[in-house]
């Protein structure tokens, strides 16, 4: 099951439309597979290599989401390493963080609870549930105006 949200600013334009997502990727490991979180998509991801969840931050300096791929499951016989740049080469997004559940040095520093930063400009990011004034024009108010659930 999904949930959608959409907020809104009440000075600007910017919206914001959020659905649980997950990663898997293919059997070749070309593409990353990215979709709602569903019973057919768990299924799939369950079944791949290399799987996960897909987080979305907000950088203000840079005025663009941050894509972070939050890895939960390698049965691949690469390493977190070469699962980072695999993930880098194939993904769709400019912008992303690669966090793993699978704790080595990399991860040290998520592990400790440290910020998240942006991948591009190096500011701390945020989450938009987090954001009380719209992050864009720092104006307006975000306004949560519809959300459900679905599978």
């Amino acid at each position: 099951m999904s949930k959608y949200s959409l907020f809104l600013c009440d000075n600007c334009d910017f919206q914001y439309e959020h659905v649980d997502r997950v990663f898997y990727f293919n059997d070749d490991l070309t593409e990353i597979i990215e979709d709602s979180l569903r019973i057919m998509t768990s299924r799939a991801k369950t079944a791949s290599l290399i799987s996960g969840f897909i987080l979305v931050w907000y950088c203000k300096e840079c005025r663009e989401f941050v894509t972070e791929y939050d890895i939960t499951d390698n049965k691949s016989n690469l390493e977190l390493s070469e699962v980072y740049d695999l993930i880098k080469k194939v993904s769709s997004h400019d912008n992303i963080l690669i966090y793993s559940e699978i704790i080595d040095d990399h991860n040290l520093k998520k592990a400790n609870n440290e910020y998240r930063y942006c991948s591009k400009c190096g500011s701390s990011i945020d989450s938009i549930w987090n954001f009380t004034n719209c992050p864009y024009c720092d104006e307006g108010h975000l306004h949560l105006v519809d959300k459900y659930i679905f599978d």
